[in-house]
């Protein structure tokens, strides 16, 4: 690679490694089986088994990567007990990492339970999960959810509350887009090459969890890019500058925005760039501008500036 198209290459990198893992326009479909466990259904029908088997189908759309809402179909298949339900809840997540999170949901949940009289009833819904991200297209969830008083007790014979477990599988086709083939290009004359001095930089920034110095994955992706900037320019200095939001005290938070700052140094020399060469600051709150969720995760960074002096070819 020419030294004219790394800085660009790099500058691009370094803006990968800040990007969030929810795409716009996620919306996904999926199913699962379960257990259901109908809680005081023995209280009135002592012969009647208080455990069925329960599969469902359901879809969703995620608004970004903390909220989303959700539709589906669930199926208690218990003979005496079997019941058809319909719900729709609201989702709140929170990620835990690149790949794992957890959740939960509240909703309204529509049933029709069939036995010698079919009763319908509407009634609310909560619930809880953790979901794996195995592939871009593939997550698997487990999920718990508990619904009130299901069933009737004059047409039904029984008045319960069930505790729903599931596994499920869930696809997004939309979370993953492919990359747009380059378009060809034409062989172009031999120009004429001269060489000049320039300074080139590379600028980035990796962030933290809430009162968290440790680097994920994605932090230690860009630090990468980093040192890979340092190895292919001699000539280099790195600066890194860290920061806090405002939840704290001033004086933790100063604490705080330095050892993240030399936990990005410290993985800096582990891949090779040399200790002298990095330059670290500190400033806690100082420049802390965020008041929601999502702007406060911005002022828990790491600042990190690569500037270098190369030959740079000049086409003339």
């Amino acid at each position: 690679m020419k030294k004219t198209v790394a800085p660009t290459v790099l500058a691009v990198a370094l803006a990968a490694g800040l990007s969030t893992n929810v795409m716009a326009n996620d919306w996904y479909i999926g199913g699962g089986a379960g257990l259901a466990n109908f809680e005081d259904i023995q209280d009135n029908l002592p012969a009647v088994k208080d455990e069925t088997g329960s599969i469902n189908a359901f879809a969703g759309y995620n608004f970004n990567q903390y909220f989303g809402a959700e539709a589906g179909y669930t199926l208690f298949n218990g003979g005496a007990t079997r019941t058809h339900n319909a719900n729709i809840s609201a989702i709140g997540r929170y990620p835990l990492s690149p790949k794992l999170s957890v959740f939960g949901e509240a909703g309204a949940w529509g049933w029709r339970s069939v036995r010698a009289i079919n009763h319908d009833g509407i009634s609310p819904m909560a619930g809880l999960g953790v979901t794996y991200q195995v592939t871009d297209l593939v997550d698997v969830q487990a999920r718990y959810r508990r619904i009130e008083n299901v069933g009737d007790l004059a047409d039904n014979g029984y008045e319960s509350d069930v505790n729903n477990f599931m596994v499920e599988f869930v696809l997004h086709p939309n979370r993953r887009k492919a990359a747009p083939a380059p378009a060809p290009v034409a062989p172009q004359p031999q120009p004429e090459v001269t060489y000049e001095t320039r300074t080139v930089t590379a600028d980035g920034s990796v962030y933290f969890a809430f009162d968290s110095s440790a680097l994920s994955a994605d932090s230690r992706a860009t630090l990468d890019e980093v040192a890979a900037f340092a190895a292919q320019n001699p000539d280099y200095q790195i600066e890194l500058a860290g920061y806090a939001d405002r939840l704290g005290s001033a004086e933790y938070n100063r604490k705080l925005s330095e050892r993240r700052a030399l936990a990005a140094k410290e993985y800096l020399v582990n891949q090779g760039v040399a200790a002298q060469n990095i330059q670290t600051a500190w400033y806690g709150e100082e420049l802390a501008q965020g008041v929601t969720d999502a702007e406060r995760q911005r002022d828990r960074r790491v600042d990190a500036k690569g500037q270098a002096s190369i030959q740079v070819e000049i086409v003339e």
